[in-house]
């Protein structure tokens, strides 16, 4: 039996894979990883803002472990030709708060259990479901998770003297921002405000090439600077985040490959995570998911969402063995890899490759990048993300999908991640719950005589929509009355032609139904029988209870069984 699961690099070279194409994605790869090293190191250090003890790695060595082999594991294994992985923006604040409330090894921990998660998603064939996600969800949610980041730029944008790491809720980061905001750095404050106009004025037509080379400038400019923090007063990768000489992973890009770090397990601490897990799983499966939808359309190819779980899975449950944050597939480097002309996860491949020589080679110079340009950076990625577009056409539409889309902002950029999502989704539920309900119908049809004049002998209802839990209820009571009003009728016909599903409590209010009318002397007759009811009625023994006699093909069949019936007597019990 073959293996259902098989990466798209596979599918690339057997189908043929050219000269040109290699030198495209060579100098895809190149642009991309060009634009992942501040990237990288930036979504590192804003998601562990507080220097690990000496042993562990930096938060810039972080980013960069967690881009090269999570983003090779992800090309190497991944169900999209262009999807490039690697940390993003959107873990950013979910990285903080489990980094403060359960430590480093607490998150480590979490992002493996996150990547068992996506990989049995994978498994079972879970891709499809990621797209049920109801846009709104998505919009505020990743609109929450922008202002979180931007909100967190501040301070290194100012060179604020805030002591401590920011608090993870964002109403109270706001609060600790505020009360610093009177202690800035003016050196910082300069090299920030140059960054963020060269950064904002860059056209959009000549992005990504020039936004890089543009960024890459500014870094170069001021390293000169930078290369006496204490006295530019420019605080640096290296002077902020540097371990003493001497020490394991001495400085804050140490060069080499990572050695292991054993994953601390206990089952109270597994308790204690599993739910940031859970959300990291979530995120990291939409957001991936999300990207290669994205450039799907720009490629005119179709991705395998399940392998794109499995690889996304694989990448999480290794990358916390060398100290990494979690994994996911990055919207706005994969754009830039089509942008730049990748076509095959080879792109991938070039731009990790060329990551891990920044990381062998350029280290020192790296230490040397002023934290405030890797704000700059982030500032940019946040106002990318907020999704004031998707929030303008929500108001065009319908009011109750706006609400979720701001409630869900809301709670996740002032109060809690989990809360926002938990919300969101909630209540996206329950609305679907109420549209499924106003598309049930659940009527009587008035025929009171047939074609000779004579009356009736049956009692006959219409049956649209889905038979299920929300309207169970109601489907029996209805019916009842209508069995009240008319002691006469020998059959009850249901007309389910029109009813497309049904579950287990539709399934029991059938059976229930059933034992009310054999309790009236009234046949239960269906007709008109849909394939999917129908199979579920089979499966359940509804149809072997009922008897084949009362399943009828149309409503004429459904009358003359009807019409052949004894007069009604009620059965005791």
């Amino acid at each position: 039996m073959n293996f259902p699961f098989q990466p798209k690099l596979l599918e690339v070279l057997r189908s043929g894979y050219s000269r040109k194409q290699l030198g495209n994605d060579v100098v895809a790869g190149l642009i991309v990883g060009l634009l992942a090293v501040p990237l990288a190191i930036g979504f590192g250090i804003a998601s562990i803002p507080f220097t690990p003890p000496a042993g562990f790695p930096s938060p810039a060595a972080m980013g960069l472990y967690s881009a090269i082999f999570g983003g090779l594991i992800i090309s190497l294994f991944g169900g999209s030709r262009v999807q490039v992985g690697g940390p993003t923006g959107a873990f950013v604040p979910i990285v903080a708060v489990i980094a403060e409330r359960h430590g480093l090894a607490g998150l480590w921990l979490a992002t493996f259990l996150a990547g068992l998660i996506l990989i049995g998603l994978g498994l079972v064939r879970a891709g499809a479901f990621s797209r049920f996600i109801p846009l709104p969800v998505v919009i505020g949610f990743t609109s929450g998770i922008a202002v979180l980041i931007g909100i967190q730029q501040i301070k290194d944008l100012g060179g604020l003297k805030i002591v401590g790491a920011l608090p993870a809720e964002g109403w109270e980061k706001i609060v600790a921002i505020t009360r610093g905001l009177p202690f800035f750095d003016p050196t910082t404050v300069t090299v920030s405000v140059v960054g963020l106009i060269a950064i904002f004025l860059i056209p959009e037509r000549w992005r990504p090439r020039v936004a890089v080379l543009v960024i890459g400038t500014i870094a170069v400019t001021v390293l000169g600077l930078a290369a006496l923090p204490e006295r530019a007063g420019l605080a640096t990768i290296g002077s902020t985040f540097g371990h003493p000489a001497g020490t394991h992973f001495a400085g804050a890009v140490p060069a080499g490959i990572p050695p292991l770090i054993p994953i601390e397990w206990s089952w109270e601490m597994v308790k204690r995570v599993f739910p940031s897990a859970m959300v990291i799983a979530f995120l990291g499966a939409i957001e991936s998911i999300l990207s290669a939808l994205s450039t799907d359309k720009v490629i005119k190819d179709h991705h395998n969402s399940d392998q794109e779980l499995l690889a996304q899975g694989l990448a999480n449950c290794f990358i916390p063995w060398l100290g990494g944050l979690p994994i996911t597939g990055a919207i706005a480097r994969s754009s830039t890899n089509v942008q730049s002309g990748g076509r095959s996860p080879i792109a991938g491949i070039v731009h990790a490759l060329f990551l891990a020589l920044v990381l062998l080679l350029a280290g020192p110079l790296v230490e040397r990048i002023p934290i405030c340009i890797l704000a700059v950076i982030l500032m940019h990625v946040a106002v990318k993300m907020f999704e004031s577009r998707g929030f303008a056409e929500l108001t065009r539409v319908t009011r109750g999908e706006m609400i979720v889309a701001v409630v869900t902002f809301l709670l996740t950029a002032l109060i809690d991640l989990n809360w926002g999502v938990g919300f969101g989704l909630g209540v996206s539920a329950v609305a679907s719950i109420l549209r499924l309900q106003e598309i049930t119908v659940i009527r009587p049809v008035r025929i009171e005589t047939d074609g000779d004049g004579n009356p009736l002998p049956a009692i006959v209802f219409r049956v649209e929509g889905m038979l299920f839990y929300a309207v169970a209820d109601e489907f029996l009571e209805k019916i009842e009355r209508a069995l009240d009003l008319d002691p006469s009728a020998r059959a009850l016909i249901l007309r389910i032609n029109k009813m497309v599903s049904l579950d287990f409590q539709g399934l029991k209010a059938l059976h229930d139904l059933h034992a009310l009318c054999r309790g009236r002397g009234v046949e239960l007759i269906l007709c008109d029988t849909q394939p999917h009811p129908m199979r579920m009625m089979h499966k359940d023994g509804f149809i072997d209870r009922l008897g084949l006699e009362n399943v009828c093909g149309d409503f004429e069949d459904a009358m003359k069984r009807a019409e052949d019936l004894p007069p009604r007597v009620a059965l005791a019990g």
